[in-house]
C-alpha cells in the first residue's frame, strides 16, 4: 500500500472508530477556551448563510460532527459524517434533521443537484484528498447553489490547542492541515466560484462562500 493510501486509511479509521469529541456540548456549555472558538465560528457561519439572498429549501452539512451548525440550517436539512458516534449525538441536538453515515471523499448518497446550500466547516483539513469532497459538493449543489465553510489557517493561536479540555484526543489525530489563503482558493476554485474568502481571529480560520455557476 502506498504511503498516501496508508495515511488515508489511518485517518478514516481514526474518525470511524476513535474520535469522540462533542463540538455542540463544548459550545453550549463551558469546557475551556475552545468553547469561545466554537461559538464564534458558529456565529460567523450563520452570518454568512444569512447573507445569501435566497433562502435555501434544502441544506446539507458536510462533515456535520455533532450538529453544531446543522441545527441552525434553513429548510429541509441533512447532515453527513463518517463518524457514527457523531451522528448519534447529532440526532439529539437536531431532531428534525436527517443524518447519513458516509465518506465524503467517496460518492455521497444523493443525486446530482440535490441541494441549494452546502456547509463545510472545519472538515476539509482532515482529508488527505479534500479535492474529492469539493467535487462531491459541486455535484450535489444545484446550479446557483452556495457552499459556506471554514478551514484552519496558519496561525500561532493554534498552539493554544494544547490547552483544550480534549488535548489528548487532538494529539491523536493522524492528520490536520493548516491552510494558506492561496491553498483554500485553489482547492475551491477547481470546481466552484469563490465569492468571499477572508480570515478571522489572527488568521486562525479562513471563512469562505462559493457558488456553483448556473448553466446558461
Amino acid at each position: 500500500m502506498s504511503t498516501d493510501r496508508a495515511l488515508e486509511q489511518r485517518v478514516k479509521d481514526y474518525y470511524r472508530h476513535v474520535e469522540n469529541y462533542d463540538w455542540t456540548r463544548a459550545a453550549d456549555d463551558f469546557v475551556g477556551l475552545e468553547s469561545f472558538f466554537h461559538r464564534a465560528r458558529c456565529r460567523e457561519i450563520v452570518r454568512l448563510i444569512e447573507s445569501v439572498a435566497v433562502r435555501p429549501e434544502r441544506s446539507v452539512d458536510i462533515g456535520c460532527g455533532t450538529a453544531l451548525i446543522t441545527r441552525r440550517l434553513p429548510g429541509t436539512v441533512y447532515g453527513l459524517d463518517l463518524n457514527p458516534r457523531n451522528l448519534d449525538k447529532a440526532r439529539n441536538y437536531a431532531a428534525e434533521a436527517f443524518f447519513v453515515n458516509c465518506d465524503v471523499e467517496g460518492r455521497v448518497p444523493f443525486a446530482d443537484e440535490s441541494f441549494d446550500l452546502a456547509v463545510c466547516t472545519e472538515m476539509l483539513e482532515h482529508l488527505i484528498r479534500p479535492d474529492r469532497a469539493v467535487a462531491e459538493i459541486h455535484r450535489i449543489l444545484k446550479p446557483g447553489g452556495v457552499v459556506v465553510g471554514s478551514v484552519p489557517g496558519r496561525s500561532l493561536v493554534w498552539k493554544l490547542r494544547g490547552l483544550s479540555s480534549s488535548k489528548n484526543s487532538f494529539a491523536e489525530e493522524p492528520y490536520h492541515k493548516h491552510y494558506r489563503e492561496t491553498e483554500v482558493h485553489a482547492l475551491l476554485s477547481e470546481h466552484l466560484t469563490v465569492q468571499r474568502l477572508y480570515a478571522r481571529n489572527c488568521r486562525m480560520n479562513w471563512y469562505f462562500l462559493a457558488t456553483r455557476e448556473r448553466v446558461n
